[in-house]
């Protein structure tokens, strides 16, 4: 595996990031990958549920993040809290993630905790539905929904995480809310709710195994049949699809929150992940937003110092992605300079295109962070179980690059008209009133 390169070779073409894998399939629908490497003494799995936030229902959202939190409260052979206290004993951590498309599991530890990695994954995929209780629901409830409060409702300017999603997407579209869903669905969820969410969708046919690490590839895979290959083959649940949805005017939202500072976020619904459109977004993303050197931040940042931290970013997603920027205003600067100053880079974007330069030094950060995502056994298995979502059969580092290539300043340029025109998502968001006191008010 090559992971740095001279910059004059990531300048001249992609480079060559190749990592070793070994595929396969069980019988009952489980797509396994192997990426071993012993220049490490560790081992990572990472099991990837094709479920996200977007196969939910209207009135039952936030079942994917809720099972996120379900998982870990035990099953028939290892029961709560056993699955953190064996790994973390032996030198183990484990986590989770869920984004609108997925749910994401990771444990990484000493090369010989892999079995018993595999051991307690393969207990509650196998067990979990059947041994959820009452009881493991309400207490996992309070969590997500006392998170919910913590990460939407009670952070600074969390709130625009609730009203992007529905302003960005029409009713009833899987994108319209928010990942973690509504409190509202969380309290009337029931227990023949989760357990008929968890039968459909955390099936072996809808998952991807990654192994990466200090492993030899077929003991590996030899453990992998004898803990996965008795699971019974489940029908393969029907993925949510929807047609692209269409901003056809700007949509602006007016927001006030318990902060000191005005900040504004501007969003446009840009290409689905893997595409080239998604790869000229990535482009317009670095371009715009990514470090000091940046359109935005060399403008409201640093030479009229209207803001002080700018963002851009690409969210790349199965369905139909957004690209948006989001911008912090210095004291006593107002969000309308903000979104003046931004709509003037824009222009000048959409007018000019990028210089050669510019484009060769979005390529290579891409490149340089696509490197980085290699460097340790969590994200390289996660990037992976990624590439695998998003191409299928033949997905390799290399090809999810190639994408970057063909790309010249002409055809950022009219990516750039046409994805950040007027069809957008605006959202101010301004300090509440200061209320005078009694003593302020005499």
């Amino acid at each position: 595996m090559v992971l740095a390169l001279p910059l004059s070779l990531l300048l001249a073409a992609a480079p060559v990031l190749a990592v070793p894998v070994t595929r396969a399939v069980l019988p009952n629908g489980l797509k396994v990958l192997i990426a071993p490497d012993k220049t490490v003494p560790g081992v990572t799995i990472n099991v990837l549920y094709d479920v996200g936030s977007k196969d939910e229902q209207p009135g039952r959202t936030g079942f994917a993040h809720l099972f996120e939190h379900l998982m870990f409260m035990g099953a028939r052979y290892v029961p709560y809290p056993q699955f953190d206290t064996l790994m973390e004993a032996a030198g183990g951590v484990n986590n989770a993630f869920t984004s609108n498309d997925i749910t994401d599991y990771y444990s990484v530890g000493p090369s010989n905790l892999l079995e018993t990695f595999l051991w307690m994954e393969s207990d509650r995929l196998l067990t979990l539905g059947q041994e959820m209780t009452q009881e493991k629901l309400e207490t996992q409830r309070k969590v997500v929904l006392n998170e919910r409060r913590q990460s939407y409702e009670n952070v600074p300017y969390g709130k625009v995480e609730d009203v992007l999603p529905p302003a960005l997407f029409p009713k009833g579209h899987p994108y319209s809310w928010p990942v973690i869903g509504s409190a509202a669905d969380l309290r009337a969820a029931t227990l023949q709710d989760v357990k008929a969410f968890f039968a459909t969708w955390y099936v072996p046919s809808n998952a991807t195994l990654v192994i990466a690490g200090d492993v030899e590839p077929a003991q590996a895979m030899a453990l992998v049949n004898k803990y996965f290959g008795f699971l019974p083959k489940r029908p393969v649940p029907q993925q949510v699809t929807a047609p692209p949805a269409n901003l056809t005017s700007e949509v602006r939202l007016q927001l006030t929150d318990k902060v000191e500072l005005d900040k504004v976020v501007i969003a446009w619904l840009s290409p689905p992940d893997g595409s080239a459109g998604d790869a000229a977004c990535d482009v317009l993303s670095v371009l715009l937003g990514r470090g000091k050197a940046s359109r935005l931040y060399q403008r409201l940042v640093y030479r009229d110092q209207l803001a002080t931290e700018v963002e851009v970013q690409q969210e790349s997603r199965t369905l139909q992605s957004v690209l948006y920027v989001s911008a912090l205003a210095r004291p006593g600067v107002e969000v309308h300079a903000l979104e003046k100053a931004i709509d003037e880079e824009l222009q000048r974007l959409r007018a000019e295109g990028p210089t050669p330069g510019e484009l060769d030094a979005a390529r290579t950060l891409i490149y340089t962070a696509a490197a980085r995502r290699l460097e340790s056994l969590v994200s390289r298995a996660t990037y992976l179980n990624h590439l695998e979502l998003t191409y299928g059969v033949g997905a390799t580092v290399q090809r999810d690059l190639d994408r970057y290539q063909p790309l010249t300043a002409a055809s950022v340029q009219e990516t750039a008209r046409q994805v950040l025109g007027t069809g957008r998502v605006v959202v101010e968001v301004r300090p509440e009133p200061k209320v005078a006191t009694a003593k302020e008010a005499k």
